[in-house]
């Protein structure tokens, strides 16, 4: 049988969620049956090298023409360059023709540039939405590009709560999904063994996270700030990187928390981290269904987050709360569970029997059922 050719469109492969979310879906995809490439719109992020190290093909324009001595594949480099771009030049309307020949499936899955590029001549075509439409100006943006969402062969959110936004915001229907995204599981646990030096003395938080603007860390640092006051003792750890990096330093001094609060900075394993903390907390603005509370889950820890979407990931379980998206609803829920024996004990027992939840090869098989279907096979 031969190959169903996919190529994966992403704009950066810097450290996320969205990208670690890719990273485990190609990672777990039958490689016997697909024949997949990344193309990288913007190379030299961060983790680059982690999809090569994972035999993972990444493509950028400028390979599809690499350097020779040959005149005959010199005429032909020249001709991809022009091609490229012309390309570039109109919405990257034929760049995947030269770089990424034959696809059958075109999966948008986290790129922003060039309307024109996801579509191939007889690829069917995907896009994947990872945030809420209804609070993400950018997502409500791609919500609202009807004429450009109806090209798209099918429309895939990473929750029914990210598509239940998306269809209220875009008036579409049955044609946006929801499919949500593998976690490899096995490795996350088998990586959570290795020893890390954490602070010691008082119950620990953990955040896992881009230090970015939509994740609001500096949340999470006022409220640890404000708990500490009322009496309640507790270490807070955030690790990640990213251009809000200066900023929370500064607040941390502002607060005078230097010594309960820990930048860890980027970790390639943060699940360590995960595993030794009471509980994971997000401060996030929104998202779509966080990977790292997956993550979390998978290893039996409660959540505490104002996001919505993380309910599907507890099922049927209690696996932690979900507050309010404001300051003071998230606070209230993390006292609680700083403070509240018994109600942290439910939710650590319900995190645990979640964590079976979490089966990479069962989760990407009904995302390969989906690329299937597409195809009308």
């Amino acid at each position: 049988m031969e190959k169903i050719k996919i190529v994966f469109l992403t704009y950066k492969l810097v450290c996320g969620g969205a990208e670690k979310a890719l990273y485990d879906l190609i990672t777990l995809m039958d490689k016997d049956k697909f024949d997949i490439r990344v193309f990288v719109q913007k190379p030299g992020a961060e983790w680059d090298q982690k999809f090569l190290d994972a035999g993972i093909h990444l493509v950028y324009d400028y390979s599809c023409r690499q350097p020779t001595f040959n005149p005959i594949k010199k005429l032909g480099n020249l001709r991809k360059k022009l091609t490229i771009q012309k390309a570039l030049k109109n919405q990257g309307a034929g760049l995947l023709d030269i770089c990424c020949p034959g696809a059958d499936i075109v999966v948008n899955y986290f790129a922003w540039d060039y309307d024109e590029l996801p579509f191939v001549q007889g690829a069917k075509t995907i896009k994947y939405i990872h945030g809420d439409a209804a609070n993400s100006s950018v997502f409500r943006e791609v919500a609202q590009n009807k004429a450009l969402l109806d090209r798209y062969d099918r429309i895939i959110c990473v929750s029914k709560e990210t598509r239940d936004s998306f269809r209220e915001v875009s008036g579409l229907g049955d044609k946006v999904q929801t499919c949500y995204n593998p976690l490899y599981s096995e490795q996350v646990r088998q990586l959570a063994q290795e020893p890390v030096k954490l602070p010691e003395g008082a119950p620990l938080l953990c955040a896992v996270g881009r230090l970015a603007e939509q994740k609001a860390f500096e949340r999470l640092i006022l409220i640890h700030k404000d708990l500490l006051m009322q009496g309640i003792r507790h270490n807070l750890v955030i690790v990640g990187d990213g251009p809000d990096r200066e900023f929370l330093k500064r607040l941390i001094r502002a607060t005078g928390t230097e010594k309960t609060v820990t930048l860890a900075g980027y970790q390639s394993n943060p699940y360590p981290y995960m595993k030794n903390c009471r509980f994971l907390v997000s401060s996030s603005l929104h998202e779509g269904l966080p990977v790292i509370a997956m993550e979390g889950l998978s290893l039996g820890i409660p959540i505490v987050a104002p996001i919505p979407s993380v309910a599907e990931a507890f099922g049927d379980a209690f696996c932690g709360l979900i507050t309010d998206n404001t300051m003071e609803a998230l606070e209230e829920g993390i006292r609680k569970m700083l403070t509240d024996e018994e109600l942290y004990a439910r939710a650590k027992a319900g995190a645990q029997q979640r964590s079976n939840f979490f089966d990479g090869k069962q989760m990407v098989r009904e995302t390969e059922a989906m690329l299937l279907d597409v195809l009308g096979k």
